[in-house]
């Protein structure tokens, strides 16, 4: 979810400016998959990919290893998850709280350079509540190409897990939110 904003810097670090603004346009030929487990099996919810293509228009300054980020700012539709099986789908829209939080803002703040390591920091506000992130991530210069891995844990936006069958069924408040996303600058 929150991991697309991430992109919009990377794509500015192949640039090798000190300071620069650049219109970052993340294509639908991205990914963003959330997966998480309950007590009797495993799930995946996928972002529908027509959602995906938004264009950024991103400031960025670099001090060192660290690139400051402005305005990688991006807004995901909630309701623009499938799980593909139409009540876990129902479920998880429920647990996002989609009529009255529309969409997941992930505000990607900055990138640190760790030796080959770029680890992005980001904002992600969910169901109202905001929190911040370390994300290692991978960006590949010659496709525009980012990946990673943001795990998080649902209480930390003071969400419940979604539980079936009188409690037998439970779902566990840890989630892997997987992005693989591909820009155009």
């Amino acid at each position: 979810m929150k991991t697309i904003g991430i992109i919009a810097v990377f794509i500015l670090l192949s640039f090798g400016f000190s300071k620069n603004q650049s219109k970052v346009k993340i294509t639908n030929k991205s990914e963003v998959i959330i997966k998480g487990k309950s007590n009797v099996n495993s799930f995946e919810c996928k972002y529908d990919s027509d959602f995906i293509e938004n264009d950024l228009q991103v400031s960025i300054s670099r001090n060192n290893s660290k690139i400051q980020l402005e305005g990688a700012k991006l807004a995901i539709k909630s309701a623009g998850f499938d799980c593909a099986h139409k009540m876990i789908t129902k479920d998880f829209k429920s647990l996002l709280k989609v009529e009255e939080y529309p969409h997941i803002v992930l505000n990607v703040k900055e990138i640190n350079m760790l030796k080959e390591d770029l680890i992005a920091k980001l904002n992600v506000k969910m169901a109202g509540v905001e929190k911040d992130y370390l994300v290692p991530v991978t960006f590949n210069p010659n496709s525009g190409n980012v990946k990673g891995i943001l795990k998080l844990n649902i209480k930390d936006f003071q969400l419940k897990s979604p539980k079936k069958l009188l409690g037998m069924v439970v779902v566990n408040d840890n989630v892997e939110i997987n992005f693989n996303l591909f820009l155009q600058y």
